[in-house]
């Protein structure tokens, strides 16, 4: 079930479900410890922004490799996909067909397929008030219940809010998606936050097991978005 955000700032809202969109097309492209590792920097249009991954995870960053999800949603700019190593290396080298848990780090994109640019005005605390008054709250209580409805149908079974911050959010997805042929239920989490005057987004995907399949995503998620405002000072 997609709910109706409750915030008039459409422009906010439009990320959002661009977001959630991009989350759902992202897992039909590439189907522990969380001490994250040395500084990587990406190019993003006239930024740099600086990434990190998590222990055991390598990030891929050759546009070739993720240009399909930019393909399928235009909407966002990817600037890296970070998997385990092992599995990255297996899946690159043709081993294997998909990634069962991964992560897609984001921008907002225009329609020429560059970064899009947050106004001058936009602060971290000011997006995240934004993008958290647009969403309501994920109720972990009914997802059992929205699986057993709708869990047939490819698409968005349930989205909201399961945490934010002063300068991040967190929203929880759960997703029905088609895995050649066979519908899989997916659990994904992304957080927002501005980052060098772009709207980052960091989702991460894995097979849904139960409820504690998003608390393992929002714990993988949030030490990456902290390791992000941190790294990337606010301008």
């Amino acid at each position: 079930m997609t709910r109706v955000p409750r915030s008039r700032n459409w422009k906010t809202v439009g990320i959002a479900l661009m977001i959630t969109g991009f989350c759902l097309l992202g897992y039909r492209w590439y189907t522990r410890r969380r001490i994250v590792s040395g500084i990587t920097t990406v190019n993003v249009g006239e930024s740099i922004i600086a990434i990190r991954a998590l222990t055991g995870f390598c990030n891929e960053l050759d546009r070739d490799f993720f240009s399909p999800l930019e393909r399928t949603d235009p909407s966002r700019y990817v600037i890296a996909v970070s998997a385990p190593c092992q599995d990255l290396i297996a899946f690159k080298s043709g081993r294997v067909v998909g990634l069962q848990k991964y992560i897609v780090w984001s921008v907002g994109a225009t329609n020429n397929g560059t970064p899009h640019r947050l106004p001058a005005d936009t602060n971290r605390s000011n997006l995240a008030n934004e993008m958290a008054e647009a969403e309501e709250r994920f109720d972990l209580a009914d997802i059992a219940s929205e699986i057993s409805k709708n869990g047939s149908k490819v698409g968005i079974i349930s989205i909201g809010l399961i945490d934010r911050e002063a300068d991040a959010v967190y929203v929880a997805a759960v997703l029905s998606g088609d895995k050649g042929g066979t519908v899989k239920i997916v659990a994904c989490v992304y957080g927002i936050a501005e980052i060098q005057h772009l709207a980052l987004s960091i989702t991460a995907y894995n097979e849904f097991r139960s409820s504690a399949s998003f608390s393992d995503l929002l714990a993988s998620v949030r030490i990456l978005m902290h390791a992000a405002l941190s790294d990337n000072s606010e301008n």
